[in-house]
């Protein structure tokens, strides 16, 4: 277990590339590697821990107090059914703050890309901006000078993690790390799973007091009642209090991302009133937009974040990233081309007024 850590930011001919600590040029931004490159976490994922510490000691609580009450009075499945809630939701939390949200690797700086067709390096940035036609709507694709490419429709820039995320909803700082195209779904299902957590623990400790309110209101008055029931189980009163505090949160963002499902927008483009016009290309009605953002196939990652190796393109040879002096060598892997980004998302390049050029312009169809 070994984070990658202590980076700095200098120019190796692939932008303002991230080095850590072991002087190893990274394809990637300001991420935390663990395990070999198995995980992948934010550069704020410490504060994981403490959406961790929120709903393990409440869940730690109500089993020491409200679970034994349910299973010697009633059954032992209801505080079954909420453990295997509980470790449902750890372990989503868990895989969403280290999991890779969709990062695109950064490709060389435009003056260190030879052009095929000119002979040449290229001497100017490419347009910041070209438009492309997909699904009838108008996108205007934007050159990301950090990561060195054409952002693919829906793909936004993060600034705490420095990396290009593909379909990015937003950087939940409960979590840690950017929410995007590959843990949507966890992220999600950690959403769902909380706020039906915190609505079950929340209704069965009031159930509790509910239950020692009548049985106590048989022989005192039921203000008597009351105080007496809240200072036999003080762990349960504590827990009806901060569960009521929370659950307007949890289960409001449980709604939230419902409707943005059933609209196929993120959190950012809803903030940014993107498809406020109602002309969202990406709609494919309620059913098909479950489909599209839950239950497609999770793509594979576009490299090793360990080895600072490229896994994709699949279908060509890529060699481990090395330096020599603290530059790069011609070994090094080669970076996806925006052909083959757009190719990836389903667009079709065709050449512009300005030829074939790498960077320039392109219609799409």
């Amino acid at each position: 277990l070994k984070p990658r850590g202590s980076m700095i930011q200098k120019d190796f001919g692939y932008g303002m590339s991230t080095m850590d600590g072991d002087g190893v040029q990274r394809i990637f931004g300001n991420n935390r590697v663990f395990f070999k490159g198995r995980l992948v976490a934010g550069p704020d994922a410490r504060s994981s821990l403490g959406s961790l510490l929120m709903i393990l000691v409440p869940g730690i609580f109500w089993h020491i107090e409200v679970g034994p009450f349910f299973a010697d009075r009633y059954t032992v499945v209801i505080p079954l059914a909420c453990a295997l809630l509980l470790v449902a939701v750890i372990a989503l939390l868990i895989t969403t703050a280290f999991s890779d949200p969709g990062i695109m690797p950064r490709q060389k700086d435009y003056t260190n890309t030879y052009d095929l067709q000119m002979k040449s390096y290229r001497s100017k940035q490419p347009p910041r901006h070209y438009e492309v036609l997909l699904r009838g709507h108008l996108f205007k694709l934007k050159y990301c000078t950090t990561c060195n490419i054409y952002r693919p429709p829906r793909c936004t820039h993060c600034s705490l993690c420095e990396n290009c995320v593909e379909r990015f909803d937003h950087h939940c700082p409960w979590i840690g790390n950017c929410i995007g195209k590959r843990n949507y779904g966890f992220f999600f299902s950690f959403v769902v799973t909380t706020s039906i957590l915190n609505v079950v623990v929340l209704g069965t400790a009031i159930a509790q007091l509910l239950i020692l309110i009548n049985e106590f209101a048989k022989e005192e008055s039921t203000g008597k009642s009351i105080l007496k029931a809240m200072g036999q189980e003080p762990l349960v009163t504590a827990l009806v209090v901060y569960c009521t505090a929370i659950v307007w949160f949890t289960v409001g963002l449980c709604f939230y991302h419902n409707y943005l499902i059933c609209k196929n927008q993120t959190t950012y483009e809803q903030i940014k009133g993107t498809y406020s016009s109602g002309n969202n290309p990406f709609h494919r009605g309620i059913v098909g937009n479950f489909r599209d953002i839950l239950w497609q196939h999770v793509r594979p990652r576009y490299f090793d974040a360990s080895t600072n190796r490229l896994l994709w393109p699949p279908n060509k040879a890529v060699p481990e990233a090395s330096t020599i002096g603290g530059q790069f060598s011609d070994r090094d892997a080669p970076r996806p081309t925006d052909k083959d980004v757009a190719s990836l998302h389903g667009i079709e390049l065709q050449p512009g007024l300005g030829g074939n050029q790498v960077g320039a312009p392109q219609e799409l169809h």
